[in-house]
């Protein structure tokens, strides 16, 4: 018996369009939910620049500068991400290089609440000791903000045991035809230099630190070494929770 040949079905191609559109939208709407949470999951973004990196050591005497940045960071980044209510970046990782300008870029697309610098400072004499800061200069956005944060660093980088230079532990920083220039905090003109990079387009808070002098034996004994980097981190940590009007919680709670 005759028996007329079938016919094939045809796929409709709009099928398999249709479930690739699906799944762009699923995708599209799984990394955006990641994204948000992200970025705005928890209350408080910090910033933490290690200073220096890779092949730039920085200043070096009882100890390589480099060795105080990453280590301190690296504490206060621990006690940052226990606390829970922190979104911790950092401007490069631990052991490679970035320069000021890729460094700057980053943190401006990030506008962090705050944003730390970690450094430490060397003098010729091997004499010079003592804890000061950067906030951000006079007539930049974020001066004012930057300056309440430098005083909390400074009260209780003191109350952790160290001296302050220029009398309250805050210096203004700017660069005069390639020279560095430091004036003391109490100097508020606006001046038109150049200031240190790491402290440029932000609205939050930005303080570079100046730890320790890592030329002075004493200096590193108290904040360069395992226990005086988490000493100083403690401080860092207590200084952000003040500034942020955050209370302490109970895991991290310090003795100064």
């Amino acid at each position: 018996m005759y028996q007329p040949p079938k016919r094939k079905k045809r796929r409709r191609k709009g099928g398999i369009f249709r479930r690739l559109l699906v799944l762009l939208i699923l995708f599209v709407l799984g990394y955006g939910g990641f994204f948000l949470y992200y970025r705005y999951g928890k209350p408080y973004t910090v910033a933490l620049d290690a200073g220096h990196g890779g092949e730039d050591v920085g200043s070096v005497g009882v100890i390589q500068e480099v060795q105080l940045t990453e280590q301190t960071v690296t504490d206060l980044e621990k006690l940052l991400k226990e606390d829970g209510r922190f979104r911790v970046v950092l401007t490069r990782k631990m052991g490679e290089g970035m320069s000021i300008t890729d460094r700057n870029r980053k943190l401006a697309f990030l506008q962090p609440d705050l944003m730390l610098s970690v450094h430490g400072n060397a003098d010729e004499t091997g004499e010079a000791s003592g804890f000061e800061c950067y906030p951000a200069v006079p007539g930049m956005e974020n001066h004012e903000a930057s300056m309440e944060f430098a005083a909390l660093l400074a009260e209780e980088m003191e109350a952790a045991g160290s001296e302050l230079r220029g009398g309250n532990g805050i210096r203004f920083g700017y660069y005069v035809n390639g020279e560095k220039m430091l004036v003391d905090s109490t100097d508020t003109t606006v001046y038109d230099y150049d200031t240190f990079g790491v402290l440029k387009n932000q609205t939050g808070a930005a303080v570079l630190v100046e730890q320790c002098f890592v030329t002075n034996e004493s200096d590193v004994a108290n904040f360069g070494t395992e226990e005086g980097r988490q000493k100083a981190a403690e401080a860092y940590y207590r200084a952000i929770l003040r500034y942020l009007g955050a209370d302490e919680t109970t895991e991290n709670q310090t003795e100064p």
